[in-house]
């Protein structure tokens, strides 16, 4: 069979409508696929999976939860919790989620997305005696065949590349002993590393979290996360995108309890949230070692930049990466006030980081480098009312560079809204953890808006468009000359259905860079483009099996008729009863040039989803076997093999989940 014929049939093949059932992605999976298009060298946020899984086992009670509970999970914008309670107090108890679609804000959609999240509980059932909830997770992977890293050579004695073992160890427990405490524990160990890093866990992640109703709002002790304002100097990573900018009271003061498999991106010390109901104080503080890239010694002897080179690949396998950990340290102190009237409210924060050497680094060091510190102030608020919401924050680096966030969002009616934001990036600015709106991993010297509009134009149409346009004034790709970029993005779907649902999605990104060519005095700019057309379908039966078909196409004009790249999914989960559940995916993939790889989300254990990203030609089948012979019990398998330009690749996994 030629090739290009053997392509085609391979591709309608992945698209034969075949009855199954898909296990339920997280509710933000799409999210997670966009911002790693935006900057790929960043870990996924773990937290982001990890707040909904935990939605899906205590779903929260839209008849009984506070406005501070309906804002702290996430799942709703300002304007959809006023008219929440508002209709609450007028009309009493909500008794099916089919009554949200009365209330401005609401959509087919959206309620899709939210249905396993909530539930809705009669007002005259007394609430019961807490009932302590714990867990343990136990997951080992391992991957065939083996990399020549892990081999010893026996002729020569030499030891092997890699320090550690093949195989991947992870050790979760949560545990909720009463309703206003709770702790968990998290130690993983890679594929390749050690076991015990100086006798101590190769990476060990805990908190002990205190949740009040009082003057005290929230004490952590251990690992955490904080987000204040909209995200310009505190956050969790690049886990905005301009179609999804919520922001509320809570999302302006957040302390998230840290205990995830992300080995940076987040605090290790004590954070305390004190206040009342229209004023809140937080106080933090934090001490965090940090590994650092070899290049940071001969490159960065003074220590001022040492940031830039802090490792978060969270691999440390082989002998050069083991002596680059605990280089250096980083203390992180600050200081939260918020005020709130009415339908505003407004916060100011005074933070200061010192990044200095550690004993281990002060030896190998000729210079002995003082610790340096680092300003940041910053000013934020969020105003609403019915149907309009503004917010923004105002941030200051050293008291010097500055960035700025501005955004608003509007309900023009009960089937259109739409969003702007605009921002602004100094030259010399960096946030401590920056989670704000940007376009890659570098947002120096970065500005330009953003515009989203949401629109049900039908009953069987749902619209949403997106523009984003950056311009960089300064330097950016060792060019002396202006350069910029733009991204589109249009989605058309259905309402949902409980039998059909299907979704199209165009996305456009352009930009310009510079060859990094020392020939030239001015370096001409070079356009680049790249288009991708996602189209999903999926069919519903019931609670027994649910097909789910999709097809993604790529062009990159990098090289010019260069064939486009795809990725052709079929995913299915089966469940004949109550204890037995059997998931597959099969991909497709063709993917001849990077700026066209693709990343697509893949059924994974518990707390372990998986986004790959698919390059060069050839196919990847998993397969997920979850048996729960009892209350409580959970044991799961996982196949996956990666067969490419010839090379086949097995990842085999197991889990077991013990919930009581």
């Amino acid at each position: 069979m030629p090739g290009n014929l053997q392509i085609t049939f391979l591709l309608l093949v992945a698209w034969i409508p075949v009855l199954l059932y898909a296990q339920k992605e997280p509710l933000n999976s799409q999210d997670i696929e966009d911002m790693l298009y935006r900057n790929e060298s960043s870990p996924i946020p773990e937290t982001m999976i990890q707040e909904y899984q935990e939605l899906l086992s205590t779903p929260i009670d839209l008849n009984s939860a506070s406005q501070e509970e309906l804002e702290a999970s996430g799942l709703f914008s300002s304007y959809q919790i006023y008219n929440l309670l508002k209709y609450r107090e007028s009309f009493g108890s909500l008794y099916s989620i089919y009554e949200l679609l009365t209330l401005p804000g609401f959509n087919h959609s959206y309620l899709n997305d939210i249905e396993s999240y909530i539930v809705f509980k009669a007002e005259s059932v007394p609430e019961g005696k807490f009932r302590g909830q714990h867990m343990l997770l136990i997951t080992t992977k391992r991957s065939f065949p083996l990399e020549d890293s892990y081999r010893v050579d026996p002729d020569s004695g030499d030891n092997p590349i890699y320090a550690g073992s093949p195989l991947s160890t992870c050790i979760r427990i949560r545990s909720h002993p009463y309703k206003s405490l709770s702790m968990a524990f998290t130690y993983e160990k890679d594929a390749g590393e050690l076991f015990l890093y100086r006798n101590k866990p190769q990476f060990l992640s805990a908190y002990l979290s205190y949740q009040g109703k009082r003057f005290i709002k929230q004490l952590v002790v251990g690992n955490f996360q904080l987000n204040q304002g909209v995200g310009l100097v505190n956050g969790s990573g690049f886990i905005h995108r301009a179609g999804d900018f919520r922001v509320n009271q809570q999302s302006l003061s957040r302390i998230k309890p840290y205990a995830s498999k992300s080995e940076s991106m987040y605090e290790q010390g004590g954070v305390c949230k004190l206040g009342t109901k229209s004023f809140n104080i937080l106080m933090w503080a934090s001490y965090h070692r940090l590994g650092l890239s070899p290049a940071a010694f001969s490159e960065n002897p003074q220590g001022d930049k040492w940031l830039d080179f802090q490792r978060t690949s969270g691999f440390y396998r082989t002998r050069t990466e083991i002596e680059g950990r605990d280089l250096a340290y980083r203390i992180h102190t600050g200081i939260q006030l918020l005020y709130t009237y009415q339908k505003l409210t407004v916060g100011i924060l005074n933070g200061a980081e010192w990044i200095g050497p550690t004993n281990k680094a002060l030896i190998q060091l000729k210079e002995k480098p003082k610790a340096t510190m680092f300003r940041k102030v910053s000013l934020h608020g969020n105003w609403n009312k019915h149907k309009f919401q503004l917010f923004g924050e105002l941030a200051f680096n050293q008291y010097s560079s500055l960035a700025f966030l501005l955004g608003g969002l509007i309900h023009f009616n009960d089937f259109v809204q739409g969003s702007l934001l605009l921002h602004y990036y100094g030259n010399e600015y960096q946030g401590s953890l920056p989670s704000s709106y940007g376009s890659g991993s570098d947002i120096k010297n970065e500005q330009g808006l953003a515009f989203n509009l949401h629109a049900e134009t039908g009953k069987s149409i749902i619209a949403e468009l997106t523009v984003e346009v950056f311009r960089y004034p300064m330097p950016r790709y060792l060019t002396n000359v202006p350069s910029g970029a733009y991204r589109l993005n249009l989605s058309l779907q259905n309402p949902g259905s409980q039998l059909l649902d299907w979704r199209v999605r165009l996305y456009s990104k352009t930009w310009q860079s510079t060859p990094a060519d020392e020939n030239y005095r001015v370096r001409p700019l070079q356009d680049h483009r790249v288009n991708r057309l996602d189209g999903q379908l999926v069919y519903n039966h019931q609670d027994l099996f649910k097909w789910q078909s999709r097809l993604v196409i790529g062009y990159s004009s990098k090289q010019p008729g260069s064939a486009p790249a795809y990725a052709a999914v079929q995913q299915l989960t089966l469940s004949n009863s109550r204890h037995l559940k059997v998931s597959a995916q099969l991909v497709l993939f063709h993917v001849s040039e990077w700026e066209n790889r693709i990343y697509l989300y893949e059924p994974g254990f518990f707390y372990s989803f998986n986004f790959p990203v698919y390059y060069g030609n050839g196919q990847r089948t998993t397969l997920l076997f979850t048996y729960k012979p009892t209350s409580g019990i959970t044991i799961s398998s996982k196949l996956t093999v990666m067969t490419k330009t010839g090379n086949k690749k097995w990842d085999v996994g197991v889990q077991l989940r013990l919930n009581f």
